[in-house]
Order: C-alpha cells, then structure tokens, then sequence
C-alpha cells in the first residue's frame, strides 16, 4: 500500500487499501508500513488514529466529504492541525482530566482558534474544507464511549460519537435532533432521532457507503408517521462489514447478528440509565447535554428477530426499561403474527374504496402487489379480504401471474397456505389454481413468453418480455389496488430521475406515476413511491396517502408496547403486579392493543378525506401556514415536497389545491407541532385529561391506573392523543385560525376544544357517523362531519377568547355543559321560524343524501345551538333558567333578523384568508348585539312569560314599539 503523501493516491475509491490495512492492524493481524506512517504522521496513538478513522467515516457517510482518502491524506498532510484536534478532543472528552465544563470550552475556544490560524497556511481546498469539517464535528460531539472500559479494565473495541446534527451547518436536511455514529473493523452504523423521545426500528443495511442516506430517507417519514404516537421518528441502520463471501446463510445470520449487538451496545454506552427514578451517566463520560435517559428501537428490515437480542443485551446492562427497550421480541407483539402493519394499511385502503362506493370486504376487485406470501405486510394484507383479485405481484426472486383469477375464495385459502408455510416464496403457489396462460416466472430467466392471457392482462402484443420489463408491465398494467408489501422505491414522478430516487437496485424496472393504471394505491411498505410521484398519481385522479399514514400501525403497535411495559413495571414496583403475571398479562391483550392502534388508522384517514373535501377553499389557509411553519425554522418545502409560494399562486388562479399525499404532510407537521407547543404548556397537567391517559391503555390494564399517573411518559401520552384529536377532528389549520381570530395561545385553545365536545356531545354523534360506513354514501359522512366541525370550531374560538387563560377544563364543562345538554334535549323549541326551517332544510338534505333521520337531526341541531354557550351566560347573568333566556335570544334574533343575516354571511364562498377572517367577525358582531339586547329585553320579563317562542317573540315586539323610530333606521 501507497504511504498518506505519494501522490498518486486515488481519491475516488471509497474500498481502499488503507482501510483494508487499518482494519487489519486493528485486529492485530498485520502493521502494514502505510498505517505505520499514518499514525506517525500525526503524531497519535493506534487508538487516536482509530477516532479520525471513525470521523472520516461518519464525514464519509454524510456525503459531504466524498472520498475517504482525501480526509486521511488532509490529516497526515497536515500533522500539526492534526494534533490540534486531537487535542481539542481530548480536552472535551477525557474523563481523567480533572477541569470542569466550562474549563474545557474555554479550552477549546482556545484551540478552535489555533486550528483557524493554522488553517488559513492550508493551500488546498479540499485539504481545508475536511480538516474544518473534522473540527466541527468534534465540537457537535456531546458524548463518546472513546475513554470507557470495558469488565476488563481495557478500551471498547468500537467507538461511538454522539451527535448533535443541527450544530452542524453543512449537514443535509432535514437536521436530526441527535445521531450516534458507530464504528468498529466489523460494524457501522448510524442512530437519528428528532427529539428527546423517540422511537423506530433498525435496519441490517446493505449500503456500505451511504446508509445514513437510506436512513435519513427512512426517518424523514418515520418522523410524520410517528405524529400519532407518543415519541417523534427515529430510525437506525448498520452495516456488518465481514459477512462471509461464501458463507452459508447460517453464517451469514451469525456475522449479522455479532454487528447488530456491537451496535446496540455501542449506543446504550452512550444512554444515560434510571436508577429510582433519577439519571445516572454513564461512567468515564464528560457529559455535553442534559440528561438522556429514552432509548427506544424496534425490529426493521432485517432485524424482524432480533428484537429478543437487544433486550437481553439492555437486560444485562440493567438498563432501565429491560425488554421494553426493543419493541416486538418473544414478550411482547409481534406485527407479524398480529397482522398490525397491514391491518392498518387497509384500513386505509378500504376508505379509499368505500368513498369510491366499493366495499371490498365483499365486492370483487383486482391487485397487483409487490411482495409474496412469506412477508409480513404483503402477506397479511392479502389475506384482509376474501374478495381479492390477485392478479400479479413479485419480489426478488419471482414473479407470479394469474390474469384471470378463477375463484376469489380458492386464491385466498391458497394464499393462506402460503402466508403459514415458512419461508414460503411464490415457487410454493400450487400451479393448477393459477388461470389459464399464467404462471411463476424466475427473475433469473433470460426471457419470459407471454401468452396470450398475459399479454390480454398487460394490454401487450409482445412475444416475450425480459423479467425487468415484465415487471414494469405489469406496474402499468390496470388493477383497482397497487399494494405494496416489499422493500424498494418502484414509482416517480416523470420529472424525476432515478438519481433522484435514491434506490439504485431498482432503477431498471422503475416506473412513472403517469404510467399507472390502477384505481387506489395501498402502501404497507416504506418508499414505495417518491412523494413527487405521490402527488403526480393524485393529480390524475389516483387514491393514495403516503407510506407514513398506511403502514404507521407497526410504529402505533411498538409504541404501546413500551409504555404498556413501562406502566407494568411500575405496577411490579409498588406490589400491584406479580412479575410472574405480568407476560400473560401482556399476551392476553394482543387484540386490546391492535384494536387501539387501528382507530389512529381510520381517524387520521378520516381526517385526510375532510380535509381534501375542502382543500380548494382552505389552499390559502394552507399556504399561511406553511409560512408559519417555514419561518419558524420547522419545515423546509423542497425536503417535504410541498408547493412553494409561486407554484400555490398558480394553484390558486386555476383553482387547484393541495393533494392528499401533501395533505398528508401538513397534517403531520401540524400534529408535531402541537404537541411540542402543549408539552410546553400545562394543558396535560389538567385533571379533566386523566381519561385520555387512561383511554390510551386496553381496558385490562384500568386497575393499574395509580400506575398510570405515574407513568413516566404521562404528560407526553396526553398530549399526543390531545393532539391528534384535535387535528384529526378539527383539522390541519384549526389551531392556527383560532389562534389567529381570538389571539390566543394553545394551552387555552387545548382546554376550551376538550370542553366544547364534553358541552356539545360530540364525540357519541361523530361514532353514529362512522358507524354508517358501507351503509350510506361516504360523502354524506364527510359532509356531516365537516358540518359539525365548522360548528366545532366556532365553539372554541368563543371558549377561548371569553374565557379566562387558566380557566380548567372542568370548570368550563361543569359551567356550560347543563345548560347546552338542556338546549339539546329540548330539540327546535326554542328556535326561531328561520332557524326551525334552516334546521329542517338540513335535515332534509341530508336525508335525501342517505343519513339515517335521527343522527341527521341530531346534527342539524347542533349546528342550529352554536350560540348556546352566549345563551348559558346570559341566562346565569340575568338569573333566568336556560331555556327561557334560549327563547328570548331567539326571538331577539328573529325580531332584529339576526339569523338570516348571519346565514346570508356564512353561506357566502370564500377562498381568501381575510375574506373568511371579516365574515366571522361579522358573525361575532351581530352574535354580540343580539347578547346585549337579550340582556336588555330581559330585565322586563319574568319567566312565566318566556315559556314558548311566541311569548318570547311577543316581549321583542313589545320592545320594538318602544323603540319604533331606532328600529325604523336600522331596517
């Protein structure tokens, strides 16, 4: 091998020779004489020099530092600046220097200067810009393992580095909240988190030299799907560096396993543990950050058996959270037996469907899928429904055709075979069940003849067709649903490029969204789209949401795994639980758990179908609130793949929106932000919201709930399902609007939505709703929603503007919720004529549109009673029973034709924020005059004659003569 100062070393070969030696001399196999002259160059230790080798190697992985030898003929070059850093490292991290904080940045402070001056006698650029690099990396680094020991008193054969990722200004977006970097001569990897608690799994990568790319893709939507869960998105790979080349798979498994606990370890040295309740660091760490107890993984590709593994190793460390540490092991919920990841992806899908007006739990409809049998979502989600149409799917190995599928039923039980048969792949499928002129295909095969079913199926005339054009035929072939079960990114936007995809092992049988012939896309798997060819495939009319929304069950599944063991552990603690009860307490609840987590399914699908009924009238809603977003540094649009401001103005002057898989994005982003803003807040500190925690736990688990207030992520439990209520129900820009019209903050907002659903009853009408599906056109459901939500809306705008900012939910509920119940029970009678018709011209259209009577009633009325909480207070400040001073109101309203004008301004189509913004304040102002003079016409009246509208009406009347003249000019 070449020494670190011949001049004709290559940079562009990332597999070099010096890595080959300095893994070999780490092993203690050899001491090659380039090695040697490396460590002599700069003046280090074998050690020192395995540090730089793990921060080349993490520069590597970023992809800013393209070659790995252009870092480490910088560092030899330059020998001094070399030292430097070492230095500079030293003093941040080793625990034997006995200086404080503070004394170690000023230190470095110090040294980062003499790095700056010595930087400016560099000549090259490249040289430059690495060595800047290095040494702002090592001040992002918060922790290290470098200096611990391990049982034998000697260093850990692996380094790992902690990272804050937004100290770092080159980085790529988005910017995680911390990353740990692992090397070692057999392992890499890399952990991304966005926030102190957050969860994901880890994946066995098979990209060597740009896995944190693959995860960075991957957390990017783990971070939106875990919007419904308690922790934000995290996610982690590693790459086991020495597989056997000819090893069987055995041997292979075992290497892979030796690097997935080299990693797991790594990253729990860097993890502060609980010990009663307290942080404790780990030992011979200089601590840069607070306290960092949460460290959560769970089972990825690669990983779906290693989960036992992890624990046992969080186990033997006596890490805080045990076999809760690594979600789905041999205690606790495995989504393959459970189904959960497919489950929820279908209940997606089945949305899609039945707003089409397709059930597809009995109508037949066609598929064509990637995957087989053997795997976990593609093989759960074939088996969701008896009526599935199978007609072409492949994976890595085959690919099976069945144009024309005899019989739905005998397909599904053959399918089911499959599913149990283990390690089943589509050479397993029985041939005589497959129609005529189809069959399954090796992906090996030279070229596969099409015969004439094939190519009837495929609409081709071709004789024969390579596998990779087979299988991009049958991606544009015509099906009703695309389900994705499998692992790669198989569709983009025709403005895209695969090197813009970012998944080369599939760019030879990729596909345009243009291209597709399919009706619905269901997407179990992560990426099987780009977000570009998301959007491309909704703008021609496609049914799809993002990978995040379908296949966010598994995550939803894990995370109540962990807090349902962390509740239990509580509950051993303080005697209330027998450990020996507690795993057939977990088993037993297996149905409790998905049953939960596929509510989160059909509410936040529900909620992308109501805010796409409306996503032209609120696009300008949309744009400020990205503007909000982007202004607080939350979201960049080019990462997130939304419409910038000229691209929303063009938008806008054709009529056009946002698109559900946008939509989709923007929900998220506003369910993570709300939930930052009331952890923040007191809001999940208010007693009202017990039941929310409570609500979160299967119903076994309610005698534990002492253990539940204790639980240590309470706050942040609450909070979620908080958020996800409010956003689910009140939509994507509910907060920022009512914070915009009451000028308010979230805390009060929070309460007073918690409050107008307990006053309103909303959430027993809302469940009669969704208990119409498959039994009434969807859009009549969505418009009853979307007509309650409106009603909804109002409610909390007024709540939080008159009430006051600490005002508890308990106390607002017990002040209005008699009355409004009273309001509701007594039905039309105290309405105006206008308003009585109104009502019934609702119910009407709603009936006419497929609602049952009763709930169509009950949702007229509602929105008939959105002044009920004014009527509460007016009937408690002019000490009157509620509903005779509903009466009066009415008739006020009546008398001064309040209530038409009111409808006359809300009825109008709006587009423009402000527009909407001066309509409702309208709405207040008249809202307000006919308070005042309900008020004042009260004060002349007993009750006795405010028993029926018309005695009402005639006390107005009464007053109105009065005041002839007045009335005269403002008529």
């Amino acid at each position: 091998m070449k020494s670190a100062d011949d001049s004709d070393i290559h940079l562009h070969d990332v597999r070099t020779q010096f890595e080959e030696a300095f893994e070999a001399a780490w092993t203690g196999r050899t001491e090659s004489d380039g090695f040697n002259r490396l460590v002599m160059a700069i003046g280090a230790s074998w050690r020192e020099a395995a540090l730089f080798r793990t921060l080349a190697r993490y520069r590597k992985q970023t992809g800013l530092d393209p070659a790995q030898t252009t870092q480490i003929l910088a560092l030899t070059t330059h020998p001094r600046i070399s030292e430097l850093l070492l230095q500079c490292f030293r003093i941040r991290f080793d625990p034997d220097l006995e200086l404080s904080i503070d004394a170690r940045k000023q230190n470095c402070v110090e040294i980062a200067e003499e790095i700056n001056e010595a930087l400016d006698q560099v000549a090259s650029l490249d040289e430059d810009r690495v060595l800047r690099r290095i040494s702002e990396l090592i001040h992002a680094i918060l922790r290290t393992n470098f200096y611990q020991l391990n049982e034998n008193g000697e260093p850990h054969s692996h380094i790992a580095i902690k990272i804050a990722s937004r100290e770092l200004e080159s980085l790529p977006a988005p910017k995680p909240f911390r990353e740990i970097f692992v090397w070692a001569p057999h392992v890499e990897g890399v952990h991304l988190r966005f926030g102190p608690v957050a969860r994901g799994g880890l994946r066995w990568s098979d990209r060597r030299d740009d896995f944190r790319t693959e995860v960075l893709g991957l957390v990017k939507a783990q971070q939106v799907k875990n919007a419904v869960i308690v922790p934000v998105g995290s996610k982690g790979g590693f790459y086991p560096k020495s597989l056997p080349k000819s090893g069987n798979r055995d041997a292979v498994l075992e290497e892979g396993i030796r690097a997935y606990k080299t990693f797991i370890l790594a990253m729990l040295q860097l993890t502060d543990n609980l010990v009663g309740g307290e942080p404790r660091h780990p030992g011979r760490t200089v601590i840069w950050d607070g306290a960092d107890p949460y460290l959560v993984v769970a089972a990825d590709k690669g990983t779906a058996t290693f989960s036992d593994i992890a624990n046992e190793i969080s186990t033997s460390l006596g890490f805080w959270l045990g076999d809760a540490f690594a979600s789905g092991g041999s205690v606790g919920y495995d989504h393959k037996k459970m189904g959960i990841t497919a489950r929820g992806g279908w209940v997606a899908v089945q949305r899609h469907f039945r707003e089409a007006g397709v059930n597809v739990q009995t109508d037949p409809f066609s598929v064509i899928g990637v995957g087989d049998m053997s795997g976990d979502v593609f093989g759960n989600g074939m088996l969701l429904s008896k009526t599935i149409q199978l007609k072409a799917a492949f994976n890595h190995m085959h690919i099976f055709l069945d144009p024309e599928p005899v019989d739905a039923l005998t397909s599904w039980a053959e399918r089911k075979r499959m599913f149990e048969l283990p390690r089943s792949s589509w050479s397993d499928y029985n041939p005589e069940l497959i129609s005529k002129g189809g069959g399954i295909f090796p992906r090996s095969a030279k070229r596969i003849e099409l015969t004439p079913e094939i190519q009837a199926f495929l609409g081709s005339d071709a004789p024969h067709l390579t596998p990779n054009e087979l299988i991009q035929a049958i991606l544009k072939a015509k099906a009703d649903l695309l389900w994705f079960g499998g692992i790669g990114t198989y569709v983009k936007s025709s403005a895209q490029s695969h090197l813009d995809v970012g998944d080369k092992a599939n760019d030879a049988i990729r596909v345009n969204a243009d291209e597709l012939n399919v009706n619905v896309i269901g997407e179990g798997a992560n990426l099987g789209l780009t977000q570009a060819g998301r959007i491309a495939f909704a703008k021609l009319g496609g049914r799809i949401n993002t990978d995040a929304i379908d296949n966010s069950a598994g995550v939803d599944s894990s995370d109540h795994e962990v807090n349902i063991k962390i509740l239990l552990q509580n509950a051993i603690e303080t005697g209330a639980l027998e450990q020996v009860d507690r795993n057939d307490l977990l088993a037993s609840m297996t149905d409790d758990v998905g049953n939960l987590v596929l509510v989160h399914n059909y509410d936040q699908t529900g909620a992308l179908s109501i805010a796409e009924a409306s996503a032209d009238q609120d696009l300008d809603s949309h744009e400020r609130m990205m503007e909000r977003l982007e202004a607080a540094g939350i979201l960049d649009r080019t990462v997130e793949g939304l419409p910038k401001p000229e691209e929303i103005r063009v938008l806008r002057e054709s009529g056009g929106s946002l698109t559900r898989p946008e939509l989709a994005v923007l929900l998220a982003y506003a369910k993570i932000t709300l939930f930052d803003e009331l952890i923040a807040s007191s809001v999940p500190d208010d007693d009202f919201l017990k039941s929310e925690l409570y609500a979160y736990f299967p119903e076994p688990l309610y005698p534990f709930k002492a253990a539940m207030e204790t639980h240590r992520l309470k706050r942040e439990i609450i909070a979620t399902r908080l958020a996800n209520d409010m956003i689910n129900l009140g939509g994507i820009t509910f907060v920022h609007r009512v914070r915009e019209r009451a000028g308010t903050e979230t805390g009060p907002i929070a309460r007073a939505f918690v409050a107008a659903n307990e006053v309103f009853r909303l959430g027993a009408l809302l469940s009669r709703i969704d208990g119409l599906d498959n039994k009434v056109p969807a859009s009549i459901q969505t418009r009853m929603r979307t007509d309650l939500i409106n009603a909804l809306r109002r409610q909390v705008f007024w709540l939080a503007k008159t009430r006051p900012a600490n005002a508890s939910i308990r106390q607002m509920v017990d002040q209005y919720a008699p009355g409004a119940h009273k309001l509701l029970d007594i039905g039309v009678r105290s309405l105006s004529p206008f308003e009585h018709d109104l009502l019934e011209q609702r119910v009407s259209d709603y009936v006419d549109a497929g609602a049952p009577d009763e709930i169509a009633f009950d949702v007229a009325l509602v929105q008939a009673l959105t002044s009920a909480t004014d009527i509460v207070d007016l009937a408690e400040r002019e000490h009157r029973d509620v509903a005779c001073m509903a009466m009066l109101f009415n008739a006020v309203g009546a008398g001064f034709q309040f209530d038409r004008l009111r409808e006359a301004a809300l009825s109008l189509s709006l587009n423009q924020h402000w527009d909407r913004l001066a309509v409702r304040g309208l709405v207040e102002t008249l809202l307000g005059q006919q308070f005042t003079l309900a008020a004042r016409i009260s004060t002349h009246a007993t009750d006795e004659k405010l028993s029926d509208f018309g005695s009402a009406r005639s006390k107005v009347d009464e007053f109105l003569g009065e005041h002839v003249s007045s009335y005269e000019r403002l008529t």
